[in-house]
């Protein structure tokens, strides 16, 4: 009797403990990783940093050799950064632990630090170490008014010495001066029009006055460029315009245009803001105009191909302008 009452219960106590079992299943837990954690905050911090002395730099408030220090700090950390979120994708593949996402933010952070640096060091190693470019290594333009150039940890050399313009010649070869089929006032025509649509500023100039004053129609004054009113029928001889006497070409011969003109603008790179003054130089000679240019960075020692870029660019914006003329 006591047997059969037993087992029963037994059973039941069995059959609820399997449902217990089955209702609350057993789950590990996970542990999480610090480094995943730290990866992610840190690399807020980098990427601000980098971002701040950009944006800092661009507006005017922080000069370039405190921007290049700034984001060389945020490159340091955003290199410790990666090494953390290594560490937590470690943790996570061998022991399970918690920081995925925090681990991959981290990296992605970091990365937006550290792959525009590394192409800037690309370039710093690869490109000569110049941070002045003409196209005439042996005679280049004179700057009519010096830019300034405060001394800083970047340092900075002479870009005129021989050895840089070597250096130049080797790196460049293909930046040289445009002769143009043409009279000096064409060409400088294009050379403005090529300047207002880059949006220089103008810095200084010599013979350019004297050039504009040939090409461009002097504007009317209120009094000839109204005509005149009468009272009545009969004209106001006191207000008639007198016509000019005609000029005697053959025995009064027109002064001549000068045959040269130097040009000199300022600006920045579109994104960094980096500062750079230009020069250029207009030549006639006989039916031809050459033209010469000279660009140069304000800060530091290496250019990273800037100045040359912009040569290139403004050189190959005025061939298009002076299609069918430019020469060798």
């Amino acid at each position: 009797m006591k047997s059969a009452t037993s087992t029963p219960s037994r059973i039941s106590a069995l059959h609820l403990s399997s449902r217990a079992g089955r209702a609350m299943p057993f789950r590990p837990q996970r542990p999480h990783s610090i480094a995943a954690t730290w990866a992610r905050r840190v690399g807020r911090f980098a990427l601000l940093l980098a971002l701040m002395a950009l944006i800092l730099h661009r507006v005017g408030m922080l000069d370039l050799p405190h921007a290049v220090a700034a984001v060389l700090l945020a490159a340091v950390v955003a290199a410790y950064v990666l090494g953390l979120a290594v560490i937590g994708f470690f943790m996570l593949w061998q022991i399970g632990a918690k920081g995925g996402h925090a681990s991959f933010s981290g990296m992605v952070m970091a990365l937006m630090v550290l792959i525009p640096v590394g192409l800037a060091a690309g370039r710093y190693v690869q490109l000569p170490r110049i941070h002045d470019v003409s196209t005439d290594v042996i005679d280049a333009p004179d700057w009519l008014e010096p830019p300034p150039i405060e001394t800083s940890w970047l340092g900075r050399s002479d870009g005129t010495a021989p050895a840089a313009r070597e250096l130049q010649a080797a790196a460049y070869p293909h930046i040289t001066g445009r002769r143009y089929e043409g009279a000096i006032d064409r060409v400088l025509l294009a050379v403005r029009a090529v300047v207002e649509a880059n949006k220089w500023t103008p810095v200084a100039n010599v013979g350019l006055d004297v050039l504009v004053n040939g090409l461009e129609p002097s504007p009317a004054s209120p009094e000839t460029a109204k005509p005149p009113e009468f009272s009545s029928g009969e004209a106001d001889p006191e207000r008639v315009p007198l016509p000019a006497p005609r000029p005697d070409i053959e025995n009064q011969p027109l002064e001549p245009l000068p045959t040269f003109a130097v040009l000199q603008y300022r600006t920045r790179t579109l994104v960094l803001g980096v500062p750079q003054d230009i020069l250029i130089r207009l030549s006639e000679e006989e039916e031809t105009t050459f033209v010469d240019m000279r660009a140069a960075t304000r800060d530091g020692d290496h250019d990273l191909g800037l100045n040359a870029a912009l040569i290139t660019d403004f050189l190959r914006d005025l061939d298009i302008r002076l299609l069918g003329i430019a020469g060798g």
